[in-house]
């Protein structure tokens, strides 16, 4: 089963989450883009949540044997039979043993309707994860490889030789991307157990466009957030600063005719919400005419959306926050 919390304190799981990244040695400016504590879950589903690692839990009934809460990682979420995804995010790893009588594929099964069941997608799965290679290395070799320096519990430590079944989906949201990982099988004394890996993974934010980023942004997270189109403050002109990043998002939208795409405009709550919201959209249009007549990119594969600051990445508190929040996203869809 999976357990839904209520939201009892933004500020509180804001203020903690930055407070774990900081001891990480990530600055505040970097907190702020990867702070994504979707609070505001229930706006786009049916869900509350005051955290991502809460919004999937142990499976009911469970024993936890071991709960690791790394912070922020790199973590490799097998994609296919021989591929996989580094995904960098807020990661926390859970060994249990389910109740007696409920085997491995029980487990996943379940996992699946919880991911499925909050509006996610399913990414892979398999019921022979030991004679997978992804990128020509077992599939157990990932886990050990990303727990290694956290743990030393043998049980915990020995799990990737016992393990068959594998599952990975991904819970979109307005703030973040949650990854649900499990992995499930025999443990020790031939009893069932799984592994639970959530990773709150930030939608990727470019202070430079690449070709490289939009690719890599775009694949992972459906969307990326970019900070180089430029614009006088009040205006949908389109500065001649512009112009690279343009270029770029064009080679990319050409190189992919067949995929569809969003250019959605975002503002700060300065002014009132109606002109907001009339600026966004007049700045997602400009965008769409730039790279339609300049760049020859296809007029129906992309379409302009404004949200206004609707859909803010932080507070507009600060004049940094302000910063982060005006942006243009290129969204698939």
């Amino acid at each position: 089963m999976i357990f839904i919390l209520n939201v009892t304190s933004i500020k509180k799981a804001i203020n903690k989450k930055a407070k774990k990244m900081i001891e990480r040695g990530i600055n505040f400016k970097k907190c702020m883009k990867m702070i994504v504590v979707v609070l505001l879950y229930g706006a786009f589903t049916n869900v509350s949540a005051q955290e991502a690692d809460e919004i999937i839990s142990v499976y009911e009934g469970s024993r936890v044997i071991h709960d690791d809460e790394i912070g922020f990682d790199a973590y490799p979420v097998i994609t296919g039979d021989e591929t996989i995804n580094i995904v960098e995010g807020y990661l926390r790893r859970r060994f249990a043993l389910p109740p007696e009588g409920r085997s491995a594929y029980d487990v996943i099964q379940n996992y699946r309707a919880a991911i499925e069941g909050l509006g996610g997608t399913i990414i892979y799965s398999t019921r022979d994860a030991r004679s997978q290679r992804p990128d020509g290395k077992r599939a157990g070799d990932y886990f050990f490889q990303s727990r290694v320096n956290h743990t030393r519990n043998e049980h915990y430590m020995a799990f990737p030789r016992g393990f068959r079944e594998y599952l990975a989906g991904k819970i979109t949201t307005a703030q973040y991307d949650l990854y649900v990982i499990v992995a499930a099988g025999t443990g020790f004394q031939g009893r069932p157990a799984f592994e639970l890996v959530t990773l709150e993974a930030e939608p990727m934010i470019m202070d430079m466009v690449t070709l490289e980023g939009l690719q890599q942004g775009i694949d992972l997270h459906g969307r990326v957030a970019v900070y180089d189109i430029f614009f006088d403050t009040g205006s949908h002109a389109v500065k001649s600063e512009s112009d690279e990043a343009l270029r770029v998002i064009a080679q990319y939208l050409n190189n992919n005719p067949a995929r569809n795409f969003l250019v959605v405009g975002h503002t700060d709550n300065t002014g009132g919400y109606d002109m907001n919201m009339e600026l966004s959209v007049n700045r997602a249009r400009s965008v769409v005419e730039k790279l339609v007549s300049d760049h020859g990119v296809g007029n129906n594969q992309i379409k302009a959306v404004g949200v206004g600051p609707a859909a803010p990445v932080t507070s507009n508190t600060s004049d940094e926050g302000k910063a982060l929040n005006r942006r243009v996203e290129i969204v698939e869809f």
